[in-house]
């Protein structure tokens, strides 16, 4: 009997909430019947063979990585075909085979796959950073810890991406045999911006859903670690593979501040909607950002740990997510290597220069940089100071992707046209080296991203003897520079703040000669960066004397040292994990199944 038309879309939703829920999580974690026969006719061989797994890929390389002396041997990079590593062949006395035994929750030697999902695992930035710091700080916890590495650079071999963490960010005590690289191939263009010409949220959020989907495929993990920010795929991990979820939050991808921008953005402000073209575009943003909302709300509640960058991030996700209650929320503040510049007190003059440590890419704001210190330029050449003593910038940074270089490219030509190559130098794609021999001879530091949601380069500069000069919000106002508290001026005792005219909090006034801008429900005047160049350079050059500046370096250096250490970041991360290690146990033993538990 056909059923009538009206239930069939809730059979067809049923039947796929089943699928999800009860044949996936056998299709990826329970391998088949007589799976010991089949690995074992590979050992019995005479000749190295490849395993036939079928569509039971992940199940058989979780049975392989847990019994292997060098989990490291079972990655995908070559191909997705599974063949032995010749010691684990050997099966000396039977010990491979009965490593891949089933084994009960709470048993002390069970191997703890720890899933870090992070596509671009091999570009330098931030957010690599704290994956790698994170990784090596998991695998010094325990010996019974390996780590999967789920990533998108198909051409990077997996000695190579750990060179280059090493090469970048100095962390060297990585054990490369419990690194397993997991190559995501199908879907790894679905997460790229540049792909969605529309529809970018929910372009990019059905693109972690999918590239998701295939890391379980490839190979599902004991514990579910987010630390570059694709939430989508929290949704099925948490139905099919009932593990907990930690997501280390560098910004929230929908943020309350957004709706702000918008001439509808409640649903009472709908009642002036007019028919016509920009009220239509502006209503259909409304309603698409607040669904994309809901869905973020909704990913949340997947979430077992959380943790936030700073106290920007913590404050809005506390909000978003606010209706997870199991949900542990806290700051984490990524790790800063303050214990690798020593800074001490200044034996010889600093070069003349204002170093901007950022990626290049448009929200960093590189041009309000280059236009406001040509705006400074002309004041200098007004105020007839000697060209001798004008300061340099220097743009420190890498390239992520092709829209990176681009911006690289844009900001080249603008400094072109604008004739200022002889005062802006580019640094592209250093080695960490490069970086500490930068940050050691140049005399001020630079941010100008509004709500740059924490910002390393600052620790970076404050840790170095570098006097920063930041945008006077998110992380560089509220964490890293506060040390009586958030500065409500352009200067306090760490460095000096400006904002501009282009910030969305700009009240559009000024005042005394500077900007007039609502922060936190209050009027707040700062100058533009021209404007504090004009300040500390022209008008009142005792601020940055050598007394002042020695001054400010000592009460910076005091304040960042060990709240952004790198061992203060390993110390809480492994905390953590032990909160997560704890709930994975509980998980597999009340979640799962009979069958899928002990697998």
């Amino acid at each position: 009997m056909i059923p009538p038309l009206p239930f069939i879309p809730l059979l067809l939703a049923y039947a796929l909430y089943q699928a999800i829920t009860s044949a996936l999580p056998r299709l990826f974690l329970v391998p088949p019947l007589g799976w010991q026969t089949k690995i074992q006719k590979v050992i019995d061989h005479s000749k190295p063979i490849y395993l036939k797994v079928g569509l039971k890929r992940s199940s058989f390389r979780r049975r392989l990585i847990t019994a292997s002396t060098q989990p490291s041997f079972y990655t995908n990079f070559n191909n997705n075909k599974l063949k032995l590593l010749p010691e684990d062949s050997s099966n000396v006395d039977g010990k491979f085979m009965n490593a891949m035994k089933s084994r009960d929750p709470e048993d002390p030697s069970r191997k703890v796959l720890y899933g870090f999902f992070h596509p671009y695992a091999n570009n330098g930035g931030g957010g690599e950073k704290v994956l790698w710091q994170a990784v090596e700080a998991t695998l010094l916890e325990d010996d019974r810890n390996i780590a999967v590495i789920y990533t998108t650079n198909i051409d990077a071999k997996p000695l190579e991406i750990l060179a280059k963490a090493d090469l970048k960010f100095n962390i060297k005590s990585l054990d490369s045999k419990r690194i397993v690289f997991i190559y995501l191939r199908r879907f790894s263009a679905l997460i790229d911006a540049a792909y969605w010409k529309h529809f970018t949220l929910v372009g990019q959020l059905i693109g972690s859903v999918l590239l998701g989907l295939e890391a379980m495929y490839e190979l599902s993990p004991d514990i579910w670690i987010d630390t570059i920010g694709l939430p989508g795929s929290y949704w099925l991990v948490n139905l099919i593979l009932k593990v907990p979820i930690v997501a280390y939050v560098h910004y929230p991808i929908i943020q309350p501040d957004m709706f702000n921008k918008l001439k509808f953005n409640s649903l009472g402000s709908l009642k002036s909607f007019k028919p016509n073209l920009g009220d239509l575009k502006q209503a259909f943003k409304f309603i698409y950002w607040s669904l994309m909302s809901f869905v973020y709300t909704y990913l949340g509640l997947c979430v077992d740990v959380t943790l936030a960058n700073g106290s920007w991030t913590f404050d809005h996700i506390k909000n978003i997510w606010s209706r997870n209650s199991s949900e542990s929320l806290s700051i984490l503040y990524p790790p800063c290597s303050t214990e690798t510049f020593a800074y001490t007190e200044e034996t010889q003059e600093r070069e003349n220069k204002l170093l901007y440590i950022a990626q290049f890419r448009p929200e960093k704001r590189h041009l309000l940089i280059v236009s406001e210190f040509n705006k400074f330029l002309n004041s200098l050449r007004e105020a007839k100071v000697p060209v001798s003593s004008w300061p340099k910038v220097v743009f420190l940074g890498s390239c992520k992707t092709k829209d990176d270089s681009h911006v690289l490219d844009d900001l080249r030509e603008q400094v072109k046209q604008m004739e200022l190559a002889d005062f802006i130098e580019f640094i592209v794609d250093c080695s960490f080296d490069e970086v500490k021999s930068a940050l050691s001879r140049c005399k001020f530091g630079l941010n100008a991203m509004w709500n740059e949601h924490f910002g390393i380069g600052v620790v970076e500069y404050a840790s170095s003897g570098v006097v920063p000069i930041v945008h006077a919000s998110a992380g560089p106002l509220l964490d890293i520079l506060s040390v009586n508290g958030p500065s409500h001026g352009w200067k306090n005792d760490a460095g000096f703040f400006f904002k501009c005219e282009s910030d969305p909090d700009y009240l559009g006034e000024k005042k005394e000669n500077m900007l007039v801008f609502d922060i936190n429900g209050s009027p707040l005047m700062f100058p533009s960066l021209s404007q504090l160049l004009d300040r500390i350079y022209i008008e009142e050059p005792q601020e940055i004397d050598s007394t002042s500046m020695e001054s400010k370096r000592k009460a910076a250096l005091a304040y960042v040292t060990e709240k952004f250490s790198n061992e203060a970041f390993s110390r809480q991360w492994a905390q953590k994990m032990g909160v997560a290690s704890t709930l994975e146990a509980e998980y597999r033993k009340n979640k799962r199944d009979k069958v899928c538990k002990v697998y």
